[in-house]
């Protein structure tokens, strides 16, 4: 994968403006069509797979209800008792609904609030249903502002108050100043971290252009499959995020690779190579976390997912292909600014010295916050937000306060009772049997009144409006449609009739109850699939396992903090929430998704950097310290742009985009600061050398995968030491065997050595092979710690070779046969001509050693 991105990266950087072009045409091919025939989001949520959804079908279907059409319901409030009962002002009403229906083709039928006695008891109040032909995601602006127009003269002829709400009223517009704030916000970041215009505008530039195809695909795939208009904002809040973060990653690895790398080609493709291995694994958790919200059985949340996952592997797309080309146009201006040389012991900064040098008390105080913030999600309701929750000032929050307070609150979710009478021939047994189900109905806790069944033509159903005390998000709600499903068997008893309840409030607890049951399922996988890929990556037990437990709890806390805010209402001011009310019901499943994506990006950044710096130097103090160091500043900068995207989107109107808002901005914060860079570093400290134990024999049945690159840094690496080797010995053949002219060799071994290096085609192979062999065997003997660690970079097949190739070296037939033709003294003298052999080679492996010692620190002084 490494040699793969390398070729990538290295191809897209020397060809630059071709691949600007090709996304420039792309991106135009995607949006053209898009400027003739707008996209059609839908505004309603639709859901699948709830029995209260099958009933309101079959509601529809025999009372001639569609429930997709648009509908825009009328509030007409007077100030004085009895004032909408006035003759004249109850004369204008009618022919102003009359107007509103002859002036739009599309208003199929307008309910009179006086023939269908929809007036409260003061006489104050009415209220009238305007239906339409078309969709909802099909009404035009003309039609809303054809009612505004009819209104306009009522109002100032009879001092009225109108207010408007329903299907209908709901606004389809999205995009906008959320993501300028977020995109502003997100450069200053950048412009603070690297203190360049230019550097600090390529990674937004990179995502830009890339969610802008990922917008204008997902736009396309309206036209055949119907999408929530919140599908495309969630698509722009992670598409962005994670589009700048991807490109951050891999220009972070560009500057430091560029240190010492003067080829900026190169630089390029080796920073592909290695962070973008860890950008395409950080893309396919994500997209297979969000692609998992289809395991939960509603289609708008699978919806949503591919969605996301759409915009996050365009985002991945875009930060492989166009940043190198962007950083190959401005490489000039791309270069880091010459650092001071550092020691190990400079590693160490104020966080890092507090995280690892007092652990115990960093976890006790995460603890201590994390605990407090989950405390709120004991007590966690979900459901669907209504027009309770619409910004104060909205005309559908104040058309819903004026029917709360005249007429109840149970008027704006009335629960409908289908009751199947196919088995009642007799019509007037049919009708007492009716009117007795009512009565028990109306006898029920919570239950302000029920509305007189009504038949279809055929007498085969019959539906029972019931209105709740309280609104459709209160508990006592709840606590009714339990009842009416429960009083389900008692009317089969007592009437045999089969009977079945939907409406919104049913809708949201069918809804809730689902969603419940699907998230330990949900999270289950998620934290599984944590564990054994950060297993794979580390190759230890504890690292995955601190992982996956830090997930639990940051998760948990952004559960609890979202509940406080959004349900309890505390500093909800702040985030612009003038109502409290119950979280959004698919909030947590999707809050599980993303979360789980980035939480794996700043466990890879971090930890990765950790794992290389402990594979040198075996110290693992010192490994945190470096790790803080290098990779804390690339976590602050993406959790920062993260929160500034997601934190942007909290002050829309629509409180769906608002929780959520408030969930991914605040889990960010709580999972990259809290955990991240505080709780994982300081457990790391405390379990010391076991944070890295892996079971031999998992190790050996594990897979191994290099999601950083370190397999092509060392090939570089080799390659330009045997590059310099033989350059410099180009010039002379003595010079090239100058090592081994140091070490007395019998006549048969030169003579073997020569007689070699004449056939073999390359001399290097021929040298390295059996040099590296011999050194293997000599590590194996002596430095077992030097033979360990050289190991565990090999495959089974190169360490059972290595062995079977030494063991054949000792037990060759011919050093049997050899031996048994030399005396003793023969042996005995060469005996101490291979011992004065030995010597001499561990002299030069000390000198070889000493020297690579010496490279390593100025290339660590150069960094």
């Amino acid at each position: 994968m490494a040699n793969f991105l390398y070729k990538v990266g290295s191809f897209f950087a020397k060809h630059k403006w071709w691949s600007v072009l090709i996304w420039l045409v792309l991106l135009i091919a995607i949006i053209t069509p898009l400027t003739t025939n707008a996209p059609k989001f839908d505004s309603d949520i639709k859901m699948n797979g709830l029995k209260s959804i099958d009933t309101n079908e079959k509601i529809g279907d025999e009372f001639n209800q569609d429930s997709e059409k648009a509908k825009i319901r009328i509030v007409f409030k007077s100030n004085t008792d009895n004032g909408i009962t006035e003759e004249d002002t109850k004369n204008d009403i009618q022919d102003t609904l009359t107007d509103i229906k002859r002036n739009d083709d599309y208003v199929a039928s307008v309910t009179d609030p006086y023939e269908a006695k929809r007036i409260n008891d003061d006489g104050t109040t009415a209220f009238a249903d305007v239906n339409y032909v078309t969709a909802q995601t099909s009404l035009k602006e003309a039609s809303k502002t054809n009612v505004e127009h009819e209104l306009d003269d009522l109002k100032e002829d009879h001092m009225l108050q109108t207010e408007l709400t329903g299907s209908g009223m709901e606004d389809l517009e999205f995009g906008g100043l959320p993501e300028v704030v977020g995109i502003v916000i997100a450069f200053i970041v950048l412009l603070v971290t690297f203190g360049s215009l230019i550097v600090a505008g390529m990674p937004i530039l990179s995502a830009l252009l890339g969610l802008g195809s990922s917008v204008g695909i997902i736009a396309l795939l309206t036209f055949a499959f119907d999408i929530p208009n919140v599908t495309l904002t969630l698509a722009i809040m992670i598409g962005l995020a994670v589009g700048i973060d991807y490109a951050l990653f891999i220009l972070f690895r560009y500057r430091q690779i560029a240190k010492t790398e003067r080829d900026h080609v190169k630089a390029i493709g080796l920073a592909v190579g290695t962070a973008g291995s860890a950008v395409i694994f950080a893309g396919i958790t994500v997209i297979i976390a969000v692609c998992g919200l289809s395991l939960v059985g509603i289609d708008f949340l699978a919806v949503m997912g591919f969605s996301s996952a759409i915009s996050v592997f365009i985002a991945v797309l875009s930060a492989l292909t166009l940043l190198p080309a962007f950083i190959s146009i401005f490489h000039k201006r791309v270069q880091p600014k010459a650092n001071k040389t550092e020691t190990k012991d400079h590693v160490e900064t104020p966080w890092s010295k507090f995280v690892v040098g007092k652990p115990a008390l960093a976890v006790f105080l995460v603890l201590v916050v994390l605990g407090l913030a989950i405390i709120p999600m004991s007590h966690m309701r979900l459901g669907l937000p209504d027009d309770g929750m619409k910004p104060n000032d909205s005309t559908q929050h104040k058309a819903y306060e004026i029917i709360s307070e005249d007429f109840g609150e149970g008027y704006n979710g009335q629960i409908a009772m289908l009751v199947n009478t196919k088995d009642k021939q007799d019509g007037d047994a049919l009708n007492q049997d009716l009117q007795n189900m009512t009565d028990d109905i109306a006898d029920m806790d919570n239950v302000d009144t029920v509305a007189p069944a009504q038949l279809t033509p055929a007498n085969d159903y019959a539906l029972v409006g019931i209105i709740p005390d309280d609104g459709p998000n209160s508990e006592s709600t709840n606590n009714l449609v339990h009842d009416l499903r429960d009083y389900s068997d008692q009317a089969k008893d007592l009437y045999n009739f089969d009977t079945e309840i939907s409406g919104q409030s049913v809708i949201n607890i069918d809804m809730s109850e689902k969603l419940n049951d699907a998230i330990p399922v949900f999270a289950g996988v998620i934290v599984a699939l944590a564990f054994v890929l950060l297993m794979l990556v580390f190759r230890s037990i504890i690292v995955p396992l601190k992982a996956v437990l830090g997930f639990v709890l940051s998760l948990a806390a952004t559960l609890g903090f979202t509940t406080l805010v959004m349900q309890d209402g505390f500093i909800s001011g702040l985030f612009g929430v003038d109502t409290p009310g119950p979280l959004l019901a698919f909030l947590p499943v999707i809050v599980i998704g993303l979360l789980f994506g980035l939480a794996i990006d700043y466990e890879l950044f971090l930890m990765t950097r950790i794992h290389e710096e402990y594979s040198k130097t075996h110290d693992n103090e010192h490994s945190i310290k470096v790790g803080i160091k290098e990779s804390g500043p690339v976590i602050v900068a993406a959790a920062l742009i993260m929160f500034s995207v997601f934190i942007a989107f909290v002050f829309q109107d629509d409180v769906i985009i608002k929780s959520l808002g408030i969930a991914l901005a605040f889990g960010v914060l709580f999972d990259a600061f809290i955990v991240r860079l505080t709780l994982i570093p300081a457990l790391t400290k405390l379990f010391g050398n076991a944070s890295w134990y892996l079971p031999k024999w998992l190790n050996r049945v594990l897979p191994k995968i290099d999601i950083e690159g370190y397999a092509l840094e060392e090939k570089m690496h080799s390659d330009q030491t045997l590059s310099a080797g033989y350059q410099s010995s180009a010039d002379s053949e003595d010079e090239q065997m100058a090592p081994l002219s140091d070490i007395e060799m019998d006549n048969q071994t030169e003579h073997l050595y020569h007689d070699l290096l004449e056939v073999s085609p390359d001399r290097s192979t021929l040298f390295n092979g059996v040099l590296f062999n011999a050194l293997m065997e000599y590590a194996r003997e002596n430095h077992r710690e030097i033979y360990d660690k050289y190991t565990s970079k090999m495959t089974d097949e190169e360490i059972s070779n290595q062995q079977e190739l030494m063991k054949n070296v000792h037990s060759s037939e011919p050093a049997k046969e050899l031996e048994g033709k030399l005396s003793d003294d023969e042996i005995l003298k060469l005996l101490n001509q291979q011992n004065q052999n030995v010597e001499k080679i561990n002299d030069i492996i000390s000198k070889l050693v000493d020297k690579g010692n010496e490279n390593n620190e100025d290339n660590k002084n150069n960094d």
